[in-house]
């Protein structure tokens, strides 16, 4: 099973909680995220990392961490209501992730990822180059912060995956990449 959470809470309640044989995943989408090698990443300093990082957690809030995917770790801020609400009702079977965890088929190239208010942007090229979650308020967000990356990556001229809201990338910046794929998910 999998439950999708988008920033600014949650709007289930414990009854609402569906009953599920094995691991359940938690989809977190917020712009507290962050990404780090594995092999670096310790649960106890992951507070600490969102911190550095520009992402620090508000007073209602947890820190949880995905599951290692070839060695990278996401670590993301969460409503502790709704942690709280997870973990009595799943337990150990919990796992979260990131949409900047998402398997992609890419390697050069980048995939953009546009949920409601938070826009993903990961870059490879002789593997991942760059890994960003942005809060987006508006259109000109969007177009800021990919004209901002592309003076260094010259992503515009890249292939470019775009899963999310596929019709707001295109509507707002179609027109900027030559070679702008549009997957729906789902």
């Amino acid at each position: 099973m999998s439950i999708r959470l988008e920033s600014g809470g949650h709007t289930f309640s414990p009854a609402q909680c569906i009953e599920a044989a094995g691991a359940v995943e938690v989809v977190v989408s917020t712009f507290k995220t962050t990404l780090m090698p594995a092999e670096l990443f310790a649960e106890d300093d992951a507070k600490h990392i969102l911190t550095a990082v520009g992402c620090a957690p508000a007073v209602n809030e947890s820190v949880v961490s995905s599951e290692p995917q070839e060695g990278i770790v996401a670590v993301m801020a969460i409503s502790t209501a709704c942690y709280d609400t997870l973990t009595a009702h799943y337990g150990a079977r919990l796992r979260f992730t990131s949409p900047l965890m998402e398997a992609v088929d890419i390697s050069d190239g980048m995939a953009l990822h546009l949920d409601k208010d938070v826009l993903y942007v990961r870059i490879y090229g002789d593997g991942l180059r760059f890994a960003e979650a942005m809060e987006v308020s508006s259109d000109g967000d969007i177009l800021y912060y990919l004209e901002s990356i592309n003076r260094v990556y010259d992503i515009y001229n890249m292939y470019a995956r775009a899963t999310g809201d596929t019709a707001r990338i295109k509507r707002v910046a179609g027109r900027c990449f030559r070679n702008l794929e549009i997957v729906k998910v789902g």
